[in-house]
């Protein structure tokens, strides 16, 4: 398949097929990688949450608690006492 390469501000692109884009799940971020052959165009796949358990074990490591920080100052108290019925 060939295409033109496109003006696109100072830079140039290609403007790609939506049934290509929809065969290759291509959407949003994708990650280029270039090749002997050409430059590869694959999807990025980012697991849910990637990176939070390298955060939080930096944040235990610095001395940072969470837990604490996270209901500090919650009371569900005055809650219960007017709005909740039983």
């Amino acid at each position: 398949m060939n295409t033109r390469l496109i003006r696109v501000g100072n830079s140039q692109g290609i403007v790609l097929p939506k049934k290509l884009l929809q065969q290759y799940h291509l959407a949003g971020e994708v990650d280029l990688q270039p090749t002997p052959e050409g430059l590869l165009i694959k999807p990025v796949s980012k697991t849910r949450r990637q990176g939070w358990d390298e955060q939080f074990q930096r944040a235990l490591a610095q001395g940072q608690a969470p837990e604490g920080e996270l209901l500090e100052g919650f009371s569900d108290e005055a809650f219960e006492e007017t709005e909740w019925q039983w």
